[in-house]
């Protein structure tokens, strides 16, 4: 009977080869899921020519933990340019993803002369230990847009 003396090379050496690419596969991640029925809250960070400012946010999620709504925000949500007559942000319903992620977005509409000014998008992710966090997006529609449009960064925490 004859051996083949290069066999066993091969074997160990696709062996390893096997080995180190089950190795370099990244860990699926599991989704951090919020907090049934919890409320959220927590502060937007908006920055404008190199000037911070703060801004309260807070949101609920439903009992069964698959939707977030009740968003609240001061009237001054952040708006990246100087006046007013700005409309006020109305409350939205969004579905909360396997990857515990959800963009909701809130409608801008100005109750005097019944005008719908744009949206507030909202896009969160849930993290560990019952925080959050994400981006706040303003899109005015219209001439206001191209200079009171701007994303800032929020985090919250769940009470």
């Amino acid at each position: 009977m004859r051996r083949f003396p290069g066999r066993r090379h091969v074997f160990y050496a696709s062996a390893a080869l096997a080995l180190i690419c089950v190795i370099s596969i990244p860990p699926l991640s599991v989704a951090t899921q919020p907090g049934k029925g919890k409320t959220y809250t927590g502060s937007i960070t908006r920055v404008v020519a190199g000037t911070s400012s703060t801004f309260p946010i807070s949101f609920e999620v439903s009992k069964n933990g698959k939707k977030v709504h009740d968003f609240s925000l001061p009237s001054s949500y952040p708006v990246y340019c100087e006046g007013g007559g700005f409309g006020e942000a109305q409350d939205a319903t969004a579905k909360i993803s396997k990857q515990g992620t959800f963009t909701a977005k809130l409608p801008l509409y100005f109750a005097p002369t019944h005008d719908h000014q744009g949206f507030l998008k909202i896009t969160g992710k849930f993290g560990k230990k019952g925080h959050e966090s994400g981006k706040v997006i303003t899109e005015f529609s219209g001439a206001a847009s191209t200079s009171c449009n701007g994303t800032s960064t929020y985090t919250t925490k769940a009470g």
